[in-house]
């Protein structure tokens, strides 16, 4: 739903912002303060039910508009990726005391190194399930955005984990190397055994939610560098066994502790990069200010900003410089059509300016300021 709010600046200049207002009574909308207020959500109201008359004539799902299907399916993706966290981290929790006893009860310090790996993955996966609930909390007056980067911090933390568990199975590998042990790998296979069955199921409940969200990804690592520890120690005790070559054990482990490497410095600069609120890898900053400026009546476009607020929802603000014989209207109207449908934006703000108030404020912050050359801005950090 889009609001409309001329302001009065100058007698030649009309701004206009397009944000998403909540529907009355829901957490996330306010009572208008005034009159003006009151007429502008009316009018924009009335703009959305005839946007939702002409979807239901054109489309088969007649009683669901976008927006209502798209606050069902992030509801929905929450509360999955809620249950996966906490079946993952039961599972792996209970396995890590029963590895943790057998690691006792035999005396085998390979069976409790073991069980101290998967503990590893037990903190990764309640580090994640803490950080998704403090992001679904609703946008107040302190924060307006939310917490939703509750959920990137989190990234980042599971990240920096994994760069350590990295190092550490590194600094293992290369020690086992230079000091080859014998190892009981016949407890070690029965306690591979059982960490396979909870990691395969943990996997499978965590892959989906990890494809989009920089969070649940962390956690999957954290599982998968179990998983393949678990891996790595049955495919040793099957060449020791029949080969007597010891060394395959760390030699496997130093490859995957290079893998583990790669998967945390993934995790770790893609939140970094959320957190500076860089332009996000599958937008072309350019390829929307063309497309904006293309709609009739458009002179030119500045102030031009997109970043991220969290995984998967990407937000785009711009001034909007139109002709004064243009249709503000219609120009907002194809602008917030192709920002959307196109291009996928969660959320975005357009100022429509008949003349430029603020042309010149903050040059330094305008990617799209005439007078820095396409070369000579500040690019698009390379990652």
């Amino acid at each position: 739903m889009n609001e409309v709010k001329p302001t009065s600046a100058k007698p030649d200049t009309m701004a206009i912002n397009i944000f998403r207002i909540a529907p009355p009574g829901s957490r996330l909308g306010r009572a208008p303060k005034n009159e003006g207020e009151r007429a502008a959500l009316r009018n924009c109201q009335q703009d959305q039910n005839r946007d939702n008359y002409a979807m239901t004539t054109s489309h088969t799902h007649a009683n669901a508009s976008p927006g209502a299907s798209a606050g069902h399916d992030m509801s929905a993706m929450l509360a999955a990726n809620e249950r996966a966290l906490k079946i993952s981290s039961w599972l792996t929790g209970i396995y890590f005391f029963i590895e943790l006893g057998l690691g006792y009860l035999s005396g085998s310090v390979a069976v409790l190194s073991d069980a101290f790996h998967t503990f590893s993955a037990v903190g990764g996966v309640l580090l994640a399930l803490v950080a998704g609930r403090i992001a679904a909390k609703a946008a107040d007056r302190y924060r307006t955005f939310g917490s939703v980067r509750a959920e990137i911090i989190g990234a980042l933390l599971n990240g920096l984990f994994l760069f350590a568990m990295a190092a550490f199975i590194l600094y293992m590998g290369v020690v086992r190397l230079m000091n080859p042990v014998e190892v009981e790998y016949g407890l070690m296979l029965l306690a591979a055994a059982g960490g396979l069955i909870t990691e395969v199921i943990s996997l499978r409940l965590l892959f989906k939610g990890q494809r989009g969200n920089l969070n649940m990804k962390g956690a999957f690592w954290h599982v998968m560098q179990t998983f393949v520890g678990s891996l790595i120690i049955i495919v040793a005790a099957v060449v020791v066994y029949f080969t007597g070559f010891v060394a395959i054990d760390p030699i496997l482990g130093i490859a995957f502790g290079l893998v583990l490497f790669w998967a945390s410095w993934s995790i770790t600069r893609d939140a970094i990069n959320v957190l500076m609120e860089t332009v996000p890898g599958d937008v072309d900053v350019e390829m929307v200010e063309d497309a904006l400026t293309t709609i009739p009546g458009v002179q030119e476009i500045h102030h031009v900003h997109a970043w991220a607020l969290t995984s998967g929802k990407t937000l785009f603000s711009a001034h909007v410089l139109v002709d004064k014989s243009a249709d503000t209207e219609a120009v907002l109207h194809k602008a917030h059509t192709e920002l959307r449908e196109r291009f996928g934006f969660y959320f975005s703000t357009l100022q429509v300016e008949a003349g430029c108030p603020n042309y010149h404020d903050a040059p330094e912050i305008d990617f799209a300021d005439p007078r820095h050359s396409r070369d000579g801005g500040a690019a698009k950090p390379e990652t």
